[in-house]
């Protein structure tokens, strides 16, 4: 499937029609059916964030640290990830482009409501992760239907360095109207 980054009837058919048939995509499936059958599909850029920080001096990820942080869609609408993106410090520390920081960190992130694991196995953050001004953009939109969870697990694979990491899950959420 070529993405053009627009969202059409024609572009959710295309989602839609791609999908593998397993079990794990029924949910996925229904609901493009459901939003094809109404009358006016609305896209509205949307972020969710999994953030795995907190303010002051010490880091949620410690060093050698695993965290489980879950992305609960909201009920309003589906939400169709176009592209994912992070923002990484060491210990708060204060960041300038001469010092980006790329993490020893692992992902793995699972459709809790399919069961639908994303990876084998956690993949490093910068392999699946972009920045702001380059964010990785998948190769096929992943559509996480009204009120799914989408779990990220965290593997802070260094011995020594603590870090404040936030992944940015960029797209749109889709209302559908009659």
């Amino acid at each position: 499937m070529q993405f053009d980054g627009q969202i059409t009837k024609d572009t959710l058919r295309q989602i839609r029609d791609n999908l593998p048939n397993v079990s794990q995509n029924q949910q996925i499936y229904d609901s493009i059916t459901n939003m094809l059958a109404k009358k006016t599909i609305q896209p509205v850029p949307y972020s969710y964030t999994a953030n795995f920080a907190v303010s002051g001096a010490a880091s949620a990820l410690a060093a050698g640290a695993t965290l489980t942080v879950n992305i609960n869609i909201q009920a309003d609408a589906d939400f169709l990830i176009l592209n994912q993106t992070y923002d990484v410090n060491s210990n708060n520390s204060a960041k300038t482009a001469s010092n980006v920081n790329i993490p020893n960190i692992g992902i793995l992130m699972t459709d809790t409501g399919s069961g639908y694991q994303m990876m084998d196995a956690a993949v490093p953050v910068a392999e699946i992760f972009g920045n702001g001004q380059f964010p990785y953009v998948l190769p096929n939109p992943k559509l996480l239907p009204a009120k799914a969870t989408l779990q990220i697990i965290a593997n802070n694979f260094e011995q020594a360095q603590a870090y404040n990491l936030r992944l940015a899950f960029n797209g749109v959420k889709l209302y559908s109207f009659n």
